[in-house]
């Protein structure tokens, strides 16, 4: 598993930079389909020869999951939400992760010839103890309530267990594609197989997806697919100077925590998704969606 800690001598921030998206450009996951470990939950192929798979960590070889760790450090130092400084001084190639990412869910969105990893999301477990409920003294809290102060409990009731809720984050493209049709599709590929996975999660009693996002952004584009949205109107709170992820908040546009359910409209949707990423046409999938919408209302 990768780690936090150095294993070469403290860099200076702008060597390591460009050494990490030296060693990252074009992470390829080659001949995924033969390498995962029994079914996918998530397995569909696009006309732009797109690949996208949703699976356990624990259905990826060591290889794989260690190279989808560096995708996402890659993805957020391009971005600028990273702490270089920390990041460089820790010597990290990957973001830090351990045996839990086995039970999380991966989005992998691959180009079908090459391998190259184009988009990405996760479902995240719990890090609670098993049986754990979301009132009791031994839950973990998720990130989103370390990151707003919140206790899902108040939210979703404190006798809900704490598997039964599952956190969405890290949902990217490849910030180094090029303009094609094929980089307007990926977003809403990843968000189709990340979907599946909250899909099998909301059939138990009590389940929840959580997260957050922009109001404008992602919680929009959620509720396009069809979960039933909640927002909570809760600040963030005072980034951790420490967090390897603080400059992440320094945005002008604030997010907020959000906690996703199904009302019966999330499936219909993803089969009419499935419609309109199959056909390859170029055009607004979000505009689609609405209109897919306003027709069932």
């Amino acid at each position: 598993m990768t780690t936090a800690a150095p294993t070469h001598a403290p860099t200076a921030t702008s060597s390591y930079r460009e050494r990490v998206l030296r060693d990252t450009a074009g992470i390829r996951l080659p001949e995924l389909d033969s390498h995962v470990d029994g079914e996918p939950l998530f397995r569909s192929a696009s006309p732009e020869g797109l690949l996208t798979f949703t699976v356990r960590g624990a259905q990826l070889p060591t290889t794989y999951l260690d190279d989808v760790y560096r995708f996402r450090l890659a993805q957020y130092l391009k971005r600028g939400w990273l702490n270089e400084e920390l990041a460089a001084a820790a010597d990290l190639t990957a973001e830090p992760y351990d045996a839990h990412a086995l039970q999380d869910q991966h989005t992998l969105v691959v180009e079908e010839e090459t391998g190259r990893l184009r988009g990405y999301g996760t479902l995240a477990h719990t890090r609670s103890p098993d049986h754990t409920l979301l009132g009791d003294d031994a839950h973990l809290p998720f990130v989103v309530e370390r990151d707003y102060g919140l206790r899902l409990a108040d939210e979703l009731g404190t006798t809900t267990p704490a598997n039964r809720v599952w956190e969405g984050k890290r949902l990217m493209r490849d910030h180094a594609m090029d303009r094609s049709q094929a980089a307007v599709s990926v977003p809403w590929w990843v968000y189709r197989g990340w979907a599946e996975g909250c899909l099998r999660a909301l059939a138990e009693d009590g389940a929840a997806i959580v997260g957050d996002g922009k109001p404008n952004g992602a919680i929009l584009q959620l509720s396009l697919l069809g979960f039933r949205t909640r927002t909570l109107d809760v600040p963030a709170r005072a980034a951790d100077p420490t967090d390897l992820f603080a400059p992440m908040w320094d945005q002008q546009q604030r997010s907020y925590p959000f906690v996703l359910t199904d009302n019966n409209a999330l499936r219909p949707t993803l089969a009419h998704l499935d419609t309109i990423l199959a056909s390859g046409e170029a055009g607004s999938v979000a505009a689609r969606l609405a209109a897919f919408q306003e027709a069932r209302a």
